[in-house]
């Protein structure tokens, strides 16, 4: 193992990589992998190999905020079991570790053990860098996995002390007439009345102040300054420092080969990644770094820092402020030219305001679908990050409360563009494996390190489930049906 990954506790760390994958759980995943998949038996999930064996796939990484650990425990096995990432793609979190997995080391050397490290190495904590009150109040709210009961809980002792105090009043000052010695009852219940009725202005007070604090902040509580500064590190530490760096490190491929014929051969075969931003003023989904040319000349596209790009896919609404592309030369004419031709946009803004991709493409499993090709060399493989709780009722329509309500607007706007691409084109489901993580909280930065542990646990546990299933020549063979009859119907389409 080199030594820059060796299982070494820095000081003050409590975690090290022995503690995820000599795990007795991930172990047994292993086990089960090495005695189903023998050389009498191998692991077949692609037709494009390297020198070494290793199997390359695509890989697109679905958005969690700190779920995203498991992210990891997923792309363990799957590296453990020889298998390489060709094109990469990813939201917020699922961008995070695109990242990473994109910029350590070569193509074809495994990633996730430097990435484990990086994740020992990190109080996630340090990432809600906001005002401390902001810090307090996730710290004993969001932290939690049901924070909304909690919320609730906190909200309904406010009111009933409120109607206790009052009721107090009226009480003791109706029957101070009859019985003297209550006086003192009435004038303490007065007292704690207008003590505590003070206290909740100073905080409604307080309150309006942090939120023109938010608004002046870019409606965000947290500025994600530590993030940015920790992935931009990340980045630097691997020679990537530039658009031009990211590109190449994406791009350069090992020699590959097929393992049987096909007519597309591997000269069309391209390395790259893919990050989702939403962006606010002209209200439309970015894919950096490819869309860069939006934003720079190509003559300047090295002046764009890559760390903004992961900064911007994960800026989870109102949680972290809005990342923004200042300096945008709206005049020039290759500007003007590129935001005519690729978004029908006129009038370019001379700045860009970015929040959370989740918002329009939370899973861009898409990115991956090239319709020329009618035979597959490699598969497109998804990481689902599974959050959504169980509810008995949640088909009911008319017993949802008015969170789960706004909860489903939301949901139904920022998951329809995925789920409408894998509607039609049903194949790519095959290639998708599911984590399930209903009982963590995806804004819990104050994550525990045994939650990180079970986080990376589920994650080895879905990859391994996915592989004992996975069908390489199912999906190869589904995914030609699908082209041919696609192309069919587009060639019928075409002749009316």
């Amino acid at each position: 193992m080199p030594e820059s990954i060796k299982s070494q506790k820095r000081k003050g760390a409590t975690l090290d990589i022995n503690d995820f994958i000599q795990h007795a759980d991930v172990l047994e995943c292993v086990s089960e992998l090495k005695a189903q998949f023998t050389s009498e038996n191998p692991l077949v999930v692609s037709d494009v190999l390297d020198k070494n064996g290793n199997q390359y796939v695509n890989l697109v990484q679905k958005g969690g905020g700190v779920l995203g650990v498991a992210l990891v425990g997923y792309t363990y096995i799957l590296e453990l079991m020889g298998i390489r990432f060709l094109r990469l793609a990813g939201t917020s979190a699922g961008a995070i570790n695109t990242a990473l997995m994109t910029v350590i080391d070569k193509k074809e050397n495994a990633k996730s053990l430097s990435i484990l490290k990086a994740i020992c190495e990190l109080n996630f904590f340090n990432l809600v860098d906001g005002h401390p009150a902001a810090r307090w109040i996730i710290k004993k709210f969001i932290t939690h996995s049901d924070f909304t009961s909690r919320v609730k809980k906190w909200i309904t002792w406010i009111i009933l002390a409120a109607v206790f105090l009052i009721a107090g009043d009226f009480i003791f000052l109706g029957l101070e007439h009859k019985f003297q010695f209550l006086s003192l009852f009435t004038k303490l219940f007065f007292v704690l009345t207008g003590f505590y009725f003070l206290i909740i202005s100073l905080i409604i007070f307080y309150l309006a102040r942090l939120s023109k604090r938010l608004k002046n902040s870019g409606y965000g509580i947290n500025p994600g300054n530590y993030f940015y500064d920790w992935i931009k590190n990340q980045l630097i530490s691997n020679e990537v420092r530039t658009v031009t760096d990211l590109n190449t490190k994406a791009s350069t491929l090992p020699e590959l080969h097929l393992r049987v014929d096909n007519p597309e051969g591997t000269a069309s075969l391209k390395g790259d990644v893919t990050f989702i931003a939403s962006e606010l003023v002209t209200q439309n989904k970015i894919q950096f770094p490819e869309m860069c040319f939006l934003f720079r000349t190509k003559d300047q596209i090295d002046t764009l820092q890559p760390a903004g790009f992961i900064r911007a896919s994960m800026s989870i609404p109102v949680f972290f402020e809005s990342y923004m592309i200042d300096n945008i030369p709206c005049t020039s004419d290759e500007i003007k030219k590129a935001w005519l031709d690729t978004m029908d946009e006129p009038d370019p803004p001379s700045a860009a305001r970015f929040v959370d991709g989740g918002m329009l493409s939370n899973f861009p499993i898409n990115i991956f679908y090239n319709a020329k090709v009618v035979s597959p060399r490699l598969p497109s493989f998804g990481i689902d990050l599974d959050d959504s709780k169980p509810d008995e009722t949640e088909k009911n329509a008319t017993a949802w409360s008015l969170l789960g309500y706004v909860g489903r607007m939301f949901n139904t706007i920022r998951f329809y563009y995925d789920k409408d691409f894998l509607l039609k084109n049903k194949v790519y489901e095959k290639g998708v494996g599911k984590i399930p993580l209903a009982d963590y909280n995806w804004l819990n930065f104050f994550l525990s390190d045994q939650d990180k542990i079970n986080m990376f646990i589920r994650g080895a546990k879905a990859a391994t489930q996915f592989l004992k299933e996975f069908n390489w020549e199912a999906y190869k063979n589904n995914r030609t049906v699908m082209q041919m009859a696609l192309n069919k119907e587009k060639d019928s389409e075409s002749k009316k």
